[in-house]
């Protein structure tokens, strides 16, 4: 019984490394010829990849855009988000990582809203109007650096989950 389960073990490898090594082929055939990757001479061949024309938009993603517009029109991505803090408390998660904090909740939560806003719709720190919100870029910079951490945004996906 260990016999076949060994054997059959084998073959699944040896389909898999297969598939690799024709999967590799077709790239090192295609890679010269495709008029969008450049091997550069720096460093050994650094990769340059030129960007490509945008896709169209999914129809599903078309769709839930419509369908959202019609249940609340006039209705942003931050206020959304500022009513999923409101509903979950989500921005609870993000703590300083020192033993005390010297900001007061009432002012960190609408600038870890913005920040979070920023960097997760790509529009950066720099573009959130942050001064009609009483705060400035440096503001939104500290908040940044000092309380969003890659455990602590785990932490509040999973409690918005």
């Amino acid at each position: 019984m260990k016999r076949c389960g060994y054997l059959w073990m084998q073959s699944l490898i040896a389909g898999s490394q297969q598939e690799m090594r024709a999967a590799l082929s077709t790239l090192d055939q295609g890679l010269p010829k495709n008029p969008h990757v450049k091997i550069l001479p720096k460093s050994n061949g650094w990769i340059s990849l030129s960007p490509l024309e945008a896709q169209p938009e999914p129809l599903s993603l078309t769709m839930l855009k419509a369908a959202l517009g019609t249940q609340w029109p006039m209705t942003s991505l931050l206020d959304m988000l500022k009513e999923t803090d409101f509903r979950v408390g989500f921005t609870g998660t993000f703590k300083s990582p020192t033993a005390w904090e010297t900001m007061e909740r009432a002012a960190l939560q609408p600038r870890l809203l913005l920040c979070l806003y920023g960097l997760g719709t790509n529009a950066g720190l720099k573009r959130m109007n942050a001064e009609e919100h009483g705060a400035s870029y440096k503001d939104l910079l500290y908040v940044r650096r000092r309380f969003i951490t890659k455990d602590h945004m785990r932490d509040a996906i999973r409690r918005v989950v």
